[in-house]
């Protein structure tokens, strides 16, 4: 098992900003109107924010890391690490991290580290940013997380348009003697990953001028997508989202001597409402301690963690001492929950772009 106890690291603020573009899943094209209601219900999506092809993952992450630093009061110069995690990069060969380094105005001295990874990055994230500032030579960081996953969903994927949204987040991180340890644990099941694979396009499948072609047709909706060309294996991914992030939150838990009762805040990545709930009902948790942010956001994929935290009770931490666990999962498959403490920690509104 991996397990990490992380000390000397103190998140200081999380922000977040999402497209202005919104999409209505009342309106999605192939849903008759008792159709949408049954999706809204049991997918607890409503609206999604919805990235136009201008504008990009690293966009978004660049103004939520703007507003936070202004909040903060920190300067470019004072930032000796950079991290980014995204699926949806800029560019094929230079990696975001580097594209936010320069925007930002960091110091040629700033460490920057690029991390692709899907819906745990926020916490695999946080994990590696944390553990090079509990060394104590870096003594501030930026973890930048995002994605425009709406650009890469077919416009008739009956089950994953419904889903998606985009986002970019900022979490600034400290090096504090004083803070309590942050706790993690990990885990991959690569066997079942093609759950949620997307194969065409990349170096093992690359396009053919026929199979870009169709892409851009079931991109654009100008073709519909049969059931095997859907994304998302649902059945496999619903199986394994209600049997390992309950679990791997009570490992941690278990192993580090925490009460999940007596947890402040217990964040659960986005996938759907129902999953959520049904993790909420294993974990046997009350649902006010369960904050939702789906109905007008979707699943941002990483960004579902720190987004939640924002939209639903941003106030909260800034204005109090909380504790929280949270779980992210998915991709791979893998999974990873994080348990730490915060004191009047900055979080702004929600930005639109």
């Amino acid at each position: 098992m991996a397990f990490l106890s992380i000390p000397n690291v103190s998140i200081k603020g999380i922000s977040a900003c999402v497209p202005p573009k919104v999409e209505e899943n009342r309106d999605l094209p192939f849903y008759s109107a008792q159709e949408a209601e049954k999706v809204i219900e049991a997918t607890g999506v409503e609206r999604k924010h919805i990235a136009d092809n201008g504008i990009t993952a690293s966009d978004l992450c660049f103004k939520a890391c703007k507003c936070l630093l202004d909040k903060l009061g920190w300067k470019p110069d004072s930032i000796d690490l950079i991290c980014n995690v995204t699926q949806t990069s800029d560019y094929i060969n230079h990696p975001n991290v580097f594209v936010l380094h320069e925007k930002l105005g960091l110091s040629k001295d700033c460490m920057a580290l690029d991390l692709f990874h899907g819906c745990p990055g926020w916490v695999i994230g946080l994990s590696s940013v944390a553990s090079l500032v509990s060394l104590g030579s870096i003594k501030r960081a930026l973890l930048l997380d995002g994605d425009t996953i709406s650009r890469i969903q077919y416009a008739y994927d009956h089950e994953s348009r419904p889903l998606f949204g985009d986002c970019g987040t900022a979490t600034a991180v400290e090096f504090d003697e004083s803070a309590s340890p942050l706790l993690f644990q990990t885990g991959t099941n690569s066997v079942d990953g093609k759950a949620l694979i997307k194969e065409n396009g990349a170096f093992r499948k690359p396009y053919t001028v026929d199979s870009f072609i169709d892409e851009q047709e079931k991109l654009s909706g100008k073709r519909q997508v049969t059931e095997e060309e859907q994304m998302m294996d649902g059945m496999s991914v619903f199986s394994f989202g209600i049997t390992a992030p309950p679990k791997s939150m009570k490992q941690l838990c278990e192993y580090f001597g925490k009460d999940l009762q007596g947890i402040d805040k217990v964040i659960i990545h986005q996938a759907n409402q129902f999953m959520v709930n049904k993790i909420a009902r294993k974990l046997k948790v009350d649902m006010e301690r369960v904050p939702s942010s789906l109905r007008e956001y979707g699943n941002t994929t990483s960004a579902t963690i720190p987004l939640t935290i924002v939209s639903q009770c941003g106030k909260e931490y800034e204005q109090k001492k909380l504790s929280t666990i949270a779980c992210g999962f998915g991709t791979g498959l893998s999974w990873a929950t994080v348990y730490f403490e915060s004191e009047n920690m900055i979080c702004p509104d929600v930005i639109i772009y």
